[in-house]
């Protein structure tokens, strides 16, 4: 039974993977249903048309793009979907154009900061959340094209923030 990934289009889809997001168990910010269907691109997992996952890059423009909404549905979990949907992600955001991608990760999920790290991507460093909350974020990136100043675009999106010191 092979993993299906393909892009939302319809209507259904999009409601689908809103369905899937908000059935979290640890929804720490509820979901903006209309900010996730402006997305530049929502990928969605299927095996034998059953929705095991979805993940997007999310709205913005110019040549750094932000992913966002991974989930997997608990009982397929372990099973690669989550890289699966990452590496996606990563062949769309070239084949847009794009130059750079990053991606937030709250400290205490190891298994999306794994992720990321076992796809290629480097980690940029832990900052706090301009929420308020006091959680520890983790800031990961992954240069798309080899003549850019990777470090620089990422200060950028990081903007003001405090930075956390990291273990060495």
């Amino acid at each position: 039974m092979e993993l299906e990934i393909t892009a939302a289009r319809s209507p259904e889809d999009f409601d689908a993977a809103i369905a899937l997001l908000q059935s979290r168990d640890d929804n720490h910010h509820p979901l903006d249903p209309e900010q996730l269907r402006r997305a530049r691109l929502l990928l969605l997992a299927r095996r034998q048309g059953q929705l095991l996952g979805c993940a997007a890059i999310k709205a913005g423009t110019g040549e750094v793009g932000e992913l966002g909404y991974l989930m997997v549905a608990p009982d397929a979990r372990r099973s690669g979907i989550a890289k699966s949907l990452t590496q996606a992600r990563m062949a769309a955001a070239r084949e847009m154009g794009l130059s750079l991608l990053f991606a937030t990760v709250r400290a205490e999920n190891s298994a999306s900061r794994d992720n990321l790290l076992r796809t290629g991507w480097q980690f940029f460093g832990d900052y706090l959340s301009i929420r308020g909350t006091g959680n520890r974020i983790g800031w990961y990136f992954f240069p798309l094209k080899a003549d850019i100043d990777a470090l620089a675009l990422m200060q950028q999106q990081v903007g003001d923030r405090v930075r956390l010191c990291n273990p060495e």
